[in-house]
C-alpha cells in the first residue's frame, strides 16, 4: 500500500510482558547493505523524510532472544497510524522460530510503499540474508546474553563455593566460581562476528560520580592488559565524558593499543548530567574509526540520574544504530531517573563495587559483543 510523502510510520509493539520481545528495523541501501539498525522493546519511528542518506527499504523484524516468538500470547503489532494491525500468526504469535518478519517500508519509483511480510528467521545465514549483518549479529548477541547473563557481584552462594575444599579428583574447575578480576579470566567460546566490534563509552564526570575517578581509571587500565592477551586486531574503543556538556576521553582505538588512559576529558564539560551531548559527541567520534567495525554497543558509567528530556533523548538513542545498551552504575545507585526512558528499557543494568567489578564488566560486555563469554583461567 502507498504511503503519502513525508510520513512517519510508527511501529508499535504490544506484549503482554514487557521484555519478552524486541522490535528491530533494519535502513538498507539498494544493494541490500545496512546502513542503519534501530531496537526497541515498544515503539520505532520510521521517518520518511529523515532516513539515512540512501535509504530504499526499510525492515521491520520483531525477535526473543531466546525460544520462539510462538511462546508469546496476545502479541500484537501496529504499523502506521491505523495503516496495518498485525496480530496472531502476522505477528508472529504462531512462528516457531525467534525472528519474525514483520514488513516492509521500500522504494518504488520515487514513492514510499509498505508490504506486509509474516514469517519466521533462523538460524545466522537467514538472518544475515533478510536483515543484514548487523541486525543478525544484534540477535546473536542478545542469545548469548540472555542464556549466560550475571553480573560478576559475590553473593553469600559464591562465597560458601569459595571456600568449599578443593575437587578429590583434582578436575581443573574453570568458570564455575566468578574471577576475581580481568586479571584471572580469559575469553572462551567461537567468536561469532565476522570482523570488529566497538564499544561506545560515556562517562559522567558530574559531582556524584567525582569520587568513582580513579576507579574508573583502574579498570580501563586492566582492559587494556586483558584486551592483549584475549581480543583480536581490530576490536574498538572510543570514550567520552559528560555532564552538562560532552568532551572527549579516548578517540576511537583500537583496544589492544590502548595507551595511557586517563579520566581528565580534552576540554571542560561543565556542570549538570545530560546524555545527549555525550551520544552526539560519540556518534561524531565514530568519523575518526580506524576500522569499520562490525557492530557497536553502547556503554554509560553514571549513577543513573540525568536530567534529559526523554523525548529529545530517545529518538536520538533510537537513530545511532546500537545493537546493545549497558547502564554500569555504582553498587549504592538507587535513583535511576532514567526510568520513563525507552532507552533504558532495552538496557542491560549492571552494578559494581570496585576497580576489578567493573573491569569483569567491560570484558563481559566485548565477550558479549563477540558471541563469547568470560572464563576463569
Amino acid at each position: 500500500m502507498p504511503l503519502p510523502p513525508g510520513a512517519i510510520v510508527p511501529v508499535e509493539l504490544h506484549q503482554p510482558e514487557p521484555g519478552g520481545a524486541t522490535l528491530v528495523g533494519v535502513f538498507q541501501d539498494a544493494s541490500g547493505g545496512c546502513l542503519a539498525t534501530l531496537t526497541d522493546e515498544h515503539r520505532l519511528m520510521v521517518e520518511l523524510a529523515g532516513l539515512p542518506e540512501g535509504t530504499t527499504r526499510v525492515v521491520l523484524a520483531a525477535e526473543v532472544a531466546s525460544g520462539s516468538l510462538s511462546g508469546m500470547s496476545g502479541l500484537r503489532c501496529a504499523v502506521g497510524s491505523g495503516l496495518v494491525v498485525l496480530s496472531g500468526a502476522a505477528a508472529g504469535a504462531a512462528t516457531p522460530e525467534p525472528v519474525h518478519l514483520l514488513g516492509e517500508c521500500y522504494l518504488r519509483e520515487e514513492a514510499w510503499w509498505f508490504r506486509e511480510i509474516g514469517y519466521g528467521l533462523a538460524g545466522e545465514a537467514d538472518l544475515t540474508r533478510a536483515l543484514g549483518p548487523e541486525a543478525a549479529g544484534y540477535h546473536l548477541r542478545r542469545s548469548a546474553t540472555h542464556s549466560a547473563r550475571a553480573v560478576p557481584v559475590p553473593d553469600a552462594a559464591v562465597e560458601r563455593e569459595r571456600a568449599a575444599p578443593p575437587d578429590p579428583a583434582g578436575r581443573p574447575v574453570r568458570g564455575l566460581l566468578p574471577m576475581a578480576s580481568l586479571e584471572s579470566a580469559r575469553m572462551v567460546g567461537e567468536r561469532r562476528v565476522r570482523g570488529p566490534v566497538s564499544l561506545e563509552v560515556a562517562v559522567d564526570l558530574s559531582y556524584s560520580m567525582e569520587q568513582y575517578a580513579g576507579l574508573r581509571t583502574a579498570a580501563l587500565r586492566s582492559l587494556g592488559e586483558f584486551a592483549c592477551r584475549e581480543m583480536a586486531d581490530g576490536d574498538l574503543l572510543s570514550s567520552v565524558a559528560f555532564a552538562g556538556r560532552a568532551a572527549v576521553l579516548v578517540p576511537p582505538v583500537e583496544v589492544r593499543r590502548l595507551g595511557q588512559v586517563t579520566d581528565h576529558p580534552q576540554g571542560s564539560v561543565g556542570e549538570g548530567t545530560l546524555l545527549e551531548p555525550a551520544i552526539r559527541l560519540l556518534v561524531k567520534l565514530r568519523g575518526r574509526r580506524p576500522v569499520k567495525p562490525w557492530g557497536c554497543s553502547l556503554m554509560v558509567i553514571s549513577d543513573g540520574e540525568f536530567f534529559d528530556d526523554a523525548y529529545r533523548l530517545d529518538p536520538i538513542m533510537q537513530r545511532t544504530g546500537y545493537q546493545d545498551v549497558h547502564l554500569v552504575v555504582p553498587e549504592s545507585a538507587e535513583r535511576l531517573t532514567t526510568r520513563s526512558h525507552r532507552w533504558h528499557r532495552r538496557a542491560t543494568l549492571w552494578r559494581f563495587r570496585d576497580a576489578d567489578q567493573l573491569g569483569l564488566i567491560y570484558g563481559t560486555v566485548f565477550a558479549t559483543m563477540t558471541g563469547q563469554r568470560l572464563e576463569g583461567r
